[in-house]
């Protein structure tokens, strides 16, 4: 099975896993009932996977591509006049395995349980990724990863100021620290809400979260 697709949510894998299965195709979907049990798996795991056999890979892809805008103006919109009356509503593929939401730039750091360094590349990795493309997500990857790597600048001085044992402790006390507020700052992220990390040097500098109007 090949993967086409993925999602941080059941509501847009289930929809997408229609639309293939609409055309003909045999779709089929990875990891949704673990995301369905905890939204935090949802970074860890790259999300909620869309796959198909190989040999419909590429008409797959095609499908999720399409923009249907139109179709979806025309079913909830109808305009008697024939002209459009309002903006298009976003294509059925937007989002879809495009822009992470917000909130996986801050549990993102997760990734650093399994793989070293992963507090810190994790969400470097996807504020990179769509920094440029995405106002809301820069201003969040902004303060996660200049708190990711505050926390990193503190853990290699306790390993120099302290002795082994009290560096131990000193280290597992930022990690403690780390965790609890990286899902403070992913469940502040989930309502909308930019969360300002204490104890945070912003290497990055700060930027606010642009209002829906701008």
């Amino acid at each position: 099975m090949i993967t086409v697709a993925s999602f941080d949510n059941q509501a847009d894998a289930q929809i997408a896993k229609g639309l293939l299965e609409a055309e003909g195709l045999s779709p089929q979907l990875s990891d949704d009932q673990l995301v369905q049990t905890d939204w935090l798996y949802t970074a860890a795991l790259g999300g909620i996977k869309l796959q198909v056999p190989q040999v419909e890979a590429t008409r797959a892809r095609e499908l999720l591509s399409q923009d249907r805008s139109g179709e979806l103006a025309t079913a909830e919109s109808p305009d008697p006049g024939g002209t459009a009356s309002a903006s298009p509503p976003p294509t059925v593929a937007a989002g879809w395995g495009g822009a992470p939401r917000p909130t996986l730039v801050h549990v993102a750091a997760l990734i650093g349980a399994v793989i070293p360094m992963g507090h810190l590349l994790g969400p470097l990795g996807l504020w990179l990724w769509q920094r440029g493309s995405d106002p809301e997500l820069d201003a969040h990857g902004r303060e996660a990863v200049s708190f990711q790597a505050s926390v990193t600048l503190y853990a290699v001085l306790a390993g120099f100021l302290f002795s082994d044992g009290t560096a131990l402790a000193v280290l597992l006390g930022l990690f403690s620290l780390d965790l609890v507020l990286v899902l403070v700052a992913g469940a502040r992220a989930r309502n909308g809400h930019l969360y300002r990390y204490p104890f945070n040097i912003r290497v990055l500098g700060r930027r606010e979260v642009p209002s829906p109007g701008d």
